[in-house]
């Protein structure tokens, strides 16, 4: 898809984000593409809410715009109701891209209803719900001559936030104590009255527009840049960031330290990550004028290289146009489909867990796609019978014709498909797995296999009156007939995924045991990511594995979802009494002895 006509959708607010939207409208204009801006800000201002949304939409599928793709920047004004716009555009095909700018802040939900492809300011997000990399950025910014004498040494621009009061009174005081000029502009949502006895701080409560922006830090020596708490961890840079050293006038003192600021900018400007260092580091700044313009002058050629937003929008684009010619061609891509199958309660959310967390995976939760073939997996006979609708006469059009229905789904929930891999986990419907092999004939397979003893010790526990999962046969019916039941389960859905399994060619086929999930769970990511060509960072593998560990989860144990995360349960279990012991010997001993347990 060329991509060639976009409509551009600014958030609500009347700052901050409205520069990120005027740096990519011009940036896009800039790079060939025609854009219909979208000032939501300014509409709202004459025009209600439902008049706004019900504009959009049809500003979007006007045919006369020959608008290819709707861009979001922001996207935190269409949540709850407002979510109708992007999800309507979407519902009638048209692509839906989201720039998401205060992650990890405020997390949009539902992402994947809403926009097909999504982009993310934080580079700790991306790879989370398909998000890719695009941080923000600056537009070339006027040159103006040097100020001889700043009116201000220090100035803060923005919101002040509860969490960012402590440091700015910190700054005041050490102000008010070395006789220094302190310039506080901008929103307040702490109380401003604290800045009310230092003489040395000056205090603007506004918003700030862009020219006062400007004269403010063309008047001052050292500009302040202030990261937000926030409860996931951030490590990419602000506008403000960009947009202070582009400007090339004050000095960037910024903290707590990021690993991305450092990465760009390296020596070019000032860090800190405490109170005090953050006076250390100020101190500095001041009392070494040609260090700190030196700095400046380094920091402005950084950003002017390749921190503008036409830089992003080049990337935007490419990725963008790149992501629509393999969604449209995602069946090419089947060999980046990894079916994890085996048995319920064996790992395999755990493992489907942790591999969709991995930037170039993605996992599909339980979609149940096999319950299409149950039919004939209950009455095989039906492929026998000519009136039939899965006639083995004409298996070949009814093949695939599930085929192309899966592919269409995955096209519409995945939109990025075949950019990244897919891990369907399917462990519940073992009537598919005879018909893997026919229907993804290029397709990978992951089979997860756990001592069939402790399948069963967990089956039984999810029995119990009051456990996590009720729906599993009746737990009303008598001990033995629960136990019969659950094994032979056990042993039916674990037959056929081993013969499936074996039915599979060597590369296209991956075999792992819930011990080696537990004494290696980094190792076992790196093997799945081998299957699907999925190149995985050894390092980031761990990091995963780390946070996916029993120990951080929350609500384990006797009658929960995740019980003991350990390997040999059934051996001390009050589950396993002789008669189960002895039954289980009976149904589950030949399964036990080919997977090694015996």
């Amino acid at each position: 898809m060329a991509i060639a006509n976009v409509l551009l959708v600014s958030g609500s607010a009347n700052f901050s984000t409205r520069d990120v939207w005027d740096g990519y409208r011009l940036a896009l204009e800039a790079a060939g593409l025609r854009v219909i801006p979208y000032p939501t800000f300014s509409f709202l201002k004459v025009l209600s809410v439902d008049a706004v949304c019900n504009d959009i939409l049809g500003t979007a599928l006007d045919v006369d715009n020959q608008i290819d793709c709707v861009v979001f920047v922001d996207g935190l004004y269409f949540r709850g109701s407002r979510a109708r716009v992007p999800k309507s555009l979407r519902r009638a095909g048209l692509p839906t891209v989201l720039i998401a700018t205060d992650d990890p802040y405020d997390m949009i939900a539902d992402l994947e209803d809403l926009y097909t492809y999504r982009f993310t300011n934080e580079i700790r997000c991306a790879g989370k719900r398909g998000m890719v990399y695009l941080p923000t950025a600056t537009l070339p910014l006027p040159e103006i001559p040097r100020v001889r004498n700043p009116r201000y040494d220090v100035c803060f621009l923005g919101t002040v936030f509860e969490d960012r009061l402590p440091l700015l009174l910190k700054i005041a005081e050490f102000c008010e104590r070395e006789q220094k000029r302190f310039l506080v502009a901008g929103t307040f949502v702490a109380n401003i009255d604290e800045f009310r006895d230092f003489a040395s701080t000056e205090v603007r409560h506004r918003t700030i527009e862009t020219l006062e922006k400007w004269e403010i830090y063309s008047q001052s020596r050292v500009a302040l840049n202030l990261f937000r708490e926030s409860k996931q961890r951030a490590d990419s840079p602000s506008p403000r960031i960009f947009e202070v050293t582009a400007f090339g006038q004050a000095a960037l003192l910024t903290g707590p330290a990021r690993a991305e600021v450092t990465r760009i900018y390296g020596d070019s400007v000032y860090y800190f990550d405490d109170d005090d260092s953050a006076i250390e580091m100020l101190q500095a700044a001041l009392a070494d004028e040609p260090a700190r313009l030196e700095k400046v002058s380094h920091a402005r050629e950084i950003t002017l290289r390749d921190q503008l937003y036409e830089h992003r929008a080049s990337s935007f684009i490419a990725t963008l146009r790149e992501a629509e010619r393999q969604r449209l061609g995602a069946e090419a891509a089947e060999d980046r489909v990894a079916w994890l199958i085996g048995c319920g309660r064996t790992g395999s959310t755990w493992l489907a867990e942790m591999l969709g967390d991995l930037p170039d995976i993605r996992r599909w939760h339980e979609p149940y796609f096999g319950r299409l073939l149950r039919h004939i997996y209950h009455q095989p006979e039906e492929l026998g019978r000519r009136a039939s609708f899965f006639a083995r006469r004409y298996q070949d059009t009814w093949v695939e014709g599930i085929r192309e229905l899966f592919f269409r789904m995955v096209r519409e929930r995945f939109p990025q498909f075949g950019r990244h891999a897919l891990v369907v986990k399917e462990v519940n419907t073992p009537e598919l797995y005879p018909w893997l092999n026919a229907l993804f004939p290029s397709g990978r397979l992951i089979l997860l296999a756990r001592d069939p003893f402790d399948v069963l010790d967990s089956y039984l526990d999810l029995r119990k009156p009051g456990s996590w999962n009720q729906s599993f046969g009746d737990p009303s019916s008598p001990a033995t007939d629960i136990v019969r039941q659950s094994a032979e389960h056990i042993r039916a859905t674990m037959t056929l995924a081993l013969e499936t399994y074996d039915s599979y060619p060597l590369e296209q086929r991956l075999m792992l045991f819930y011990e080696q999930l537990l004494n290696d769970p980094a190792r076992c990511l790196l093997a799945c990511g081998e299957l699907l060509s999925t190149a995985v960072d050894p390092e980031q593998a761990r990091e995963i594995a780390a946070h996916h560990s029993f120990e951080n989860y929350q609500q384990t144990g006797t009658g929960q979802f995740r019980r003991q995360g350990r390997a040999g349960v059934w051996k001390s279990s009050a589950n396993f009494s002789p008669e189960v012991l002895a039954l289980a010997t009976e149904i589950l001993g030949p399964l036990r002895r080919r997977l090694g347990y015996a």
